[in-house]
């Protein structure tokens, strides 16, 4: 009976989307279909045909133990039909259906399958994610119930990108894996990177460090929008595998290295070298090369995000470097600058800042927020810090705040220190 099927179908939609199903035996709530224009419009009280059909149909799954009526006037309009919990195993037969915990199994079933022994380790976190959800209710990903083609190419996505063995572009990435060069970039990015995003840790952190964009994002996991290239330029060699690589050949300009190439790096060779300086932005990289690099400096373009393969390479130049040698990173004066300052403060213990001042800014306000938090008795990178929040929140308002608290902090000389910026604890660690 139609009537029968309209009414077991909106009931066990209503008991997919209760906590009976996510969280089995936690709600003591009815599930029900209340007689209405919304839940059950077809119930219509001034036509009694439709309304004796719906009410034979309904009292035929009471007669079965499905349902339970409750009536508005003596069994003539019914008031709500409420499902029998007990039954739901039969109400889905009944309608047809399957039942959503043997689609959570056979889902769980399939990724277990295909992702056993995947040795990515948020790959392995998101499968035992979603095959522990299974055991413990009833549901999956609402991606993996309704949409099977959708799960089948994530699996094989991860799959494929287990087996890297280093780092790829995006479109032979998605050759790879679907033989169509703009497949993923389509249809299976976005999810990958979702996943990404909740089951790695450290992907996680960078995004909410430096406000990642897709392509960064990608990159972190080592799938580039394009090869990256490394630019250098100083007097050193870089030993390879198969021969040796002398920068200073390209002296002023320098040379920009693959990243594929960094594999074969098997020393860096800094004899002539006494300073290491990082830059993030390309033109002022390009103008510095040009107009201040001195003989025994290695300068080197940082870029954005500090990529895996990127990091590789800086953690060689580390290595021969040591842990005396100068190194300097001048980034821009903005959160981004400072959450690529802090990530290459790992790889390069002594990194110091480099015009990162308030003075470098080139839209200066009337005065600066390290001036009203702290001055002269911040370390050099606070201040920069600091007065990089007052870049970016320059405005008229910012501004009003900052006079009127230079003026109270002048008056009560707070932060004034003799020798300037950072000295205050360079005096209390000498009392020590």
């Amino acid at each position: 009976m139609k009537e029968a099927q309209v009414i077991l179908n909106r009931l066990l939609d209503k008991f997919e989307n209760s906590k009976h199903l996510s969280e089995p035996n936690t709600s003591r709530r009815r599930v029900m279909l209340r007689i209405d224009k919304r839940e059950l419009p077809e119930y219509q009280y001034e036509d009694a045909v439709v309304r004796d059909a719906y009410n034979i149909a309904a009292r035929e799954l009471e007669q079965q133990a499905l349902v339970r009526l409750e009536w508005a006037r003596k069994q003539s309009v019914l008031s709500c039909i409420v499902l029998d919990l007990e039954r739901v195993a039969q109400c889905y037969e009944c309608a047809d259906r399957v039942h959503p915990q043997k689609k959570a199994e056979e889902v769980a079933n399939i990724i277990m399958q295909k992702l056993a022994d995947n040795p990515v380790p948020w790959i392995a976190a998101w499968r035992d994610a979603v095959c522990a959800q299974v055991r413990n209710s009833m549901k999956v990903p609402t991606y993996c119930r309704e949409n099977d083609g959708l799960l089948q190419e994530l699996l094989l996505t991860f799959q494929r990108y287990a087996e890297l063995s280093g780092s790829v572009t995006m479109r032979a990435f998605s050759s790879q894996c679907f033989h169509d060069t703009k497949y993923f970039e389509r249809n299976v990015r976005e999810l990958f990177l979702t996943i990404a995003r909740k089951y790695n840790t450290q992907l996680a952190a960078a995004c909410t460090e430096a406000k990642l964009g897709e392509r960064d994002q990608l990159a972190f996991l080592g799938i580039y929008a394009r090869p990256e290239l490394y630019e250098l330029s100083g007097d050193c060699a870089i030993c390879l595998k198969k021969g040796e690589l002398r920068l200073s050949v390209a002296e002023p300009y320098g040379l920009a290295l693959p990243s594929t190439l960094v594999s074969e790096i098997v020393d860096i060779e800094l004899k002539n070298i006494c300073c290491i300086t990082f830059i993030e932005n390309k033109t002022n990289y390009d103008e510095y090369l040009l107009a201040e690099k001195q003989p025994q400096e290695l300068v080197v373009y940082h870029g954005g995000f500090l990529s895996p393969r990127k990091k590789k390479l800086f953690e060689k130049l580390a290595a021969a470097a040591g842990e005396t040698m100068q190194i300097r990173f001048w980034a821009d004066i903005d959160l981004g600058g400072f959450c690529m300052f802090e990530n290459l403060q790992t790889v390069f213990p002594q990194l110091e800042p480099m015009r990162m001042e308030g003075r470098f800014v080139e839209r200066p306000g009337l005065t600066g927020w390290a001036q009203i938090h702290g001055r002269d008795e911040l370390e050099i990178v606070d201040k920069a810090r600091l007065d990089g929040y007052y870049v970016e929140h320059l405005s008229f308002g910012m501004d009003v705040k900052c006079f009127f608290g230079t003026i109270r902090a002048v008056l009560d000389h707070d932060g004034v220190v003799e020798g300037g910026t950072g000295t205050l604890h360079e005096e209390e660690n000498h009392k020590k």
